[in-house]
């Protein structure tokens, strides 16, 4: 070969690498694009005008194999994300020693950071040679843009009870799993939370019996972080502003006047985004206890019937209960005197999963409901259907009056007790709606829509979101020792569920312009290898990784040595 040859292939050698280095691309040949992130997620980056850095605490030679896989799969989307920022991204790998200790990156109160650490970590229980041991593993991210910071816990959403129990390692790989699909996702989200130039806009309506008291604390404060938030009161306001992004109606214990619902209508032919979270029965908890051992739920009149009727739903009274169900301390009998109390699942409470593939629920933990009703779907053109929380398969419907009692608990034990499957409880509606006023307006609310000062539609002018659940308590938090819970918080277990991330990710999904949502659909298939088929098989797969190498390189000399005596034999 010439000395022109090999400056040839050395131009060539350069020429390729520098192209490689400048150019942003990859071939994933994953069956589920598990390192392709999505064009909006990508437009995102790409739109980056300021500098993003992000912290994640997954570092140490000490963490669960799971976790470390997390890491790994976090460092590889970061790279990615860094790739599309044009340079405006960087991140790093902190322990939490080195996390507390860094004042200068992250310039936040020790006390703040103390506590984000305590109120996210993940307790992990490891059988050792002499027991069991406890540690903990803390699966976060800061994000960092200028002066403002945004949390990402890796594991929003998914519930951390298996890593309680050492033998669950199945349960552990499907959760780690999960938090990898909808990485891409809270780390994107929290760049846009701390990015956009303009926050959106929801109202929580008033002035029907909605509750404004102790139990909103956590909704006021979970929508106040993420959203412009206002209270609404329909009576007091001519229209609802085409400004507002959505508007929540939560639990109404009085009846809606007609000009109150025609404001509400107009809003959502308009494009506007609804949530009515109703409770069709007054039952609750605080009547139980008064009562001592049952009393008697009856229907509320909110006078929305007909509305969301024409929307396509039906609020069913009726009483949903559940054997898959939250648990609560019940007195089971007396012994010596005193009062025995166990933790017992609690029909009323059920805990609800979601089969869809939808964004809003893909890969979300259980949302707890507190006597909810059944939620009917209705066929209407133009508006498309989505169930988004069921019950378990072993579930059953009470029709009013119901008797509300502790007599339930003997039932648990009888399946056949229960016989209905997946009854739905949240659905989302999505398209163009027609007004329930249409051909109605006279009278008063003719005089409502002329004080507006907006045209009356009949029909959607664009297209809006309804999310409608039989209950409203499911967005309403507790109150401990300490003060207000979060919503969905166990006050006796100190077990949270899913509710706050399936508000949030409702809000999210009807706010979103981006698109981002997408990237929360993904799911990543978990390939685990057969365990009894391993343990079956581990003396034969073990032997040929020891022994297959040693032959095939045996062979391979034998081969050589033959092919070198024949080679030689002649000359």
């Amino acid at each position: 070969m010439s000395k022109w040859s090999w400056i040839g292939m050395l131009l060539l050698t350069g020429i390729l690498y520098f192209a490689a280095a400048q150019l942003n691309w990859r071939l994933d040949l994953t069956a589920d694009q598990r390192y392709t992130v999505s064009e909006p997620v990508k437009k995102l980056l790409n739109n980056l005008q300021e500098p993003i850095q992000i912290t994640v605490l997954l570092k140490g030679e000490n963490m669960p194999a799971g976790f470390k896989k997390l890491a790994t799969a976090t460092a590889n989307l970061l790279s990615s994300y860094r790739d599309y920022s044009n340079g405006q991204l960087s991140y790093r790998f902190l322990d939490e020693e080195a996390f507390l200790a860094d004042s200068f990156a992250t310039p936040l109160a020790d006390s703040i950071k103390i506590q984000w650490l305590q109120s996210n970590a993940v307790k992990q229980n490891e059988v050792t040679q002499s027991g069991t041991k406890a540690s903990f593993v803390y699966p976060l991210a800061l994000v960092k843009a200028g002066d403002y910071f945004a949390q990402v816990n890796l594991l929003q959403g998914q519930g951390n009870t298996g890593f309680m129990n050492p033998d669950a390692q199945t349960l552990q790989q499907e959760m780690i799993n999960k938090a990898e699909a909808q990485m891409e996702y809270q780390f994107a989200a929290a760049i846009q939370d701390l990015t956009r130039t303009r926050l959106p806009r929801v109202a929580y309506v008033t002035g029907e019996g909605e509750p404004t008291g102790p139990e909103t604390y956590d909704l006021s404060q979970t929508l106040q972080s993420k959203y412009e938030f206002y209270l609404l009161n329909l009576e007091q306001q001519v229209s609802i502003s085409d400004s507002l992004d959505a508007v929540i109606i939560v639990k109404p214990t009085l009846a809606f006047s007609d000009e109150a619902k025609l404001k509400l209508d107009q809003y959502l032919m308009r494009g506007g985004h609804l949530l009515f979270l109703i409770d069709a029965l007054n039952a609750d908890m605080d009547s139980l206890v008064q009562s001592g051992t049952e009393f008697t739920a009856y229907a509320r009149e909110t006078n929305l019937e007909d509305l969301l009727f024409r929307y396509g739903v039906r609020i069913n009274n009726n009483l949903v209960q559940d054997r898959q169900s939250d648990i609560l301390p019940q007195n089971v009998g007396n012994l010596g005197g005193e009062p025995q109390i166990e933790m017992l699942p609690w029909p009323y409470f059920p805990l609800l999963y979601s089969n869809s593939n939808h964004p809003i629920v893909k890969n979300l933990d259980a949302v707890v409901m507190q006597f909810p009703n059944s939620v009917d779907t209705v066929k209407v053109e133009g508006v498309h259907k989505e169930i988004l929380l069921t019950s378990s398969n072993t579930a059953r419907l009470v029709g009013t009056p119901v008797i509300i009692t502790v007599e339930i608990l003997k039932q648990l034990d009888n399946a056949s007790a229960f016989p209905d499957e997946q009854v739905p409880l949240a659905v989302l509606l999505e398209g163009n709606f027609k007004s329930l006023y249409a051909n109605r307006m006279a009278g008063s609310l003719e005089a409502t829509q002329q004080l507006s000062g907006q045209p009356f539609h009949a029909a959607s002018v664009k297209p809006g979101k309804v999310l409608v659940t039989g209950d409203g308590d499911w967005v309403l938090n507790g109150i401990g020792r300490n003060g207000p819970l979060a919503m969905g918080t166990n006050p006796y277990t100190q077990y949270q569920f899913a509710n706050r991330d399936f508000l949030l990710n409702t809000l999210d999904y009807m706010t979103d312009e981006s698109g981002i949502m997408e990237a929360r659909s993904r799911d990543f298939v978990l390939r685990l290898l057969d365990a009894k088929k391993l343990e079956k098989e581990a003396a034969i797969w073990r032997w040929l990784n020891i022994g297959g190498p040693l032959v095939l390189m045996l062979l391979t000399a034998f081969v050589v040595f033959i092919w070198r005596k024949k080679r030689f034999a002649s000359l």
